[in-house]
């Protein structure tokens, strides 16, 4: 039987039991090193190193497709993956002083495996915590990208992180098949407008056409960011600003600029 779990809800670990691979070893299961490390955050090239330095050499296995007996295991690197023991992956929870290591140990051993022994398999009723936290998340970003009034691109923006951030694999569109904007900076300049982009904010917010919208700061306060409203939106749209992803950044489409600027009276009677 084959243990692909979810620790914290983002961290996938391969669990292996004897009945999953033709190699005898030692203790109740062998997991993947490259997985532990991922969980204690270890990081670079040495990162699984840092893991196997604590362990005995006896509880380190290479483990490649042709031991797995389990159809159901995903298919290992073509050199082979090292697992160890949990013999020595109580080593390494004891000795590597990584902050997740505590934590990993009592979800292994308080939640995972009381959960095998007494199944067969491992179920999230006893992360049904996670589970919901984790609906909360999902639930978020739809939130998020309907009060941020975002266009397609930044929700598939917002919907990638998630993935990321969740270990998840789900497909999305690479891009989204949108006009091209500009920001108001480099329109106003492009149509010699003698006013500065703070300037012509002032008489978006006057007309209607932008809103303040505020969000907590991390160093305590409240910052504010500018958001086209739904009425701005007929002249562009939000993305996701490049400097804080908790903003959003106004962009305009070339096309309509004219038309937002004789709306707000910056030009008069010129377009034909």
């Amino acid at each position: 039987m084959k243990l692909t779990l979810q620790f914290e809800g983002k961290h996938t670990v391969l669990t292996l039991l004897a009945t999953d691979v033709n190699i005898p070893f030692k203790g109740d299961f062998i997991i993947s090193a490259k997985d532990v490390a991922a969980v204690l955050e270890y990081q670079g090239e040495k990162a699984t190193a840092n893991v196997l330095k604590f362990c005995k050499e006896e509880h380190i296995y290479l483990v490649s497709n042709s031991d797995i007996l389990n159809r159901n295991v995903r298919k290992l690197h073509n050199t082979g993956e090292k697992f160890i023991s949990n013999l020595s992956l109580n080593r390494v929870l004891g000795q590597s002083g990584q902050p997740k290591a505590i934590p990993f140990q009592d979800w292994i051993y308080e939640d995972m495996l009381p959960s095998v022994q007494m199944t067969g398999q491992y179920s999230l009723q006893g992360n049904e915590s996670q589970l919901l936290h984790f609906k909360k998340e999902a639930y978020m970003v739809e939130i998020a990208a309907n009060v941020l009034r975002l266009p397609d691109s930044g929700r598939l923006k917002l919907l990638g992180d998630f993935n990321r951030e969740h270990g998840l694999s789900v497909p999305l569109p690479g891009y989204a098949d949108e006009p091209i904007t500009e920001s108001a900076t480099e329109l106003l300049k492009k149509h010699s407008v003698g006013i500065q982009t703070k300037v012509f904010n002032v008489l978006l917010l006057n007309y209607g056409f932008l809103e303040e919208k505020e969000r907590p700061s991390s160093k305590g306060g409240i910052k504010t960011f500018k958001s086209l409203t739904e009425a701005g939106l007929e002249y562009g749209k939000n993305i996701i600003s490049p400097n804080n992803p908790r903003e959003t950044a106004p962009h305009y489409f070339p096309d309509k600029f004219p038309m937002l600027l004789e709306a707000v009276g910056l030009l008069k009677g010129d377009r034909q």
